[in-house]
């Protein structure tokens, strides 16, 4: 992508507690182990088996949303801004400004940890994501969130967030490029 023509470059704060779907996905992944857990103390508590359930429900939701509210926090500290740009084959996107920073921290600090998986999760992290048109199949335009979503042909799909002083030209060019 680096010899096409750059056709638009911008910044936005892409943090994903602004985005309604990351919040959606988040009450899926903390909301079902936690009735599953719920579920489990009813199955192996023979007295008071509710009690035992919410309570043990209680105290896993707390901590669970303890440790989100200090992620947030993190994020709110720290910010989550994304650099894009868009050209002639397609968007990349990678993270930038005091976010850069701090996932380079994070990175260091997880080779150095001593444990093998997060030692691999700090090599593997990624800071930023490309799409090329032609691997685009669908696109899903939320206006109210000033994003689309660029579904790939095989893979994750790539979140394309917009300010609001460029988000109807980044559509347009969106839509001449895919065909969507």
């Amino acid at each position: 992508m680096n010899a096409s023509t750059l056709l638009l470059e911008w910044k936005v704060d892409a943090s994903p507690f602004r985005n309604r779907v990351v919040l959606q996905q988040m009450g899926l992944v903390f909301g079902i182990p936690i009735v599953l857990l719920g579920l489990f103390m009813v199955a192996i508590t023979e007295q008071n088996r509710w009690q035992v359930a919410l309570q043990v429900m209680a105290v896993t939701g707390g901590v669970m949303l303890g440790l989100l509210l200090l992620v947030m926090l993190v994020f709110t500290l720290v910010g989550y801004e994304q650099h894009f740009q868009l050209d002639d084959e397609g968007v990349q996107a990678k993270v930038s400004g005091r976010t850069s920073a701090f996932l380079k921290l994070v990175r260091i600090g997880l080779l150095f940890s001593g444990r093998p998986s997060a030692m691999g999760a700090g090599l593997v992290m990624r800071t930023g994501d490309a799409i090329r048109w032609r691997d685009v199949a669908k696109v899903e335009v939320d206006e109210r969130q000033r994003q689309m979503t660029l579904y790939r042909k095989g893979g994750s799909p790539f979140l394309l967030a917009c300010t609001a002083e460029n988000f109807a030209t980044v559509r347009e060019i969106v839509q001449a490029k895919t065909g969507a």
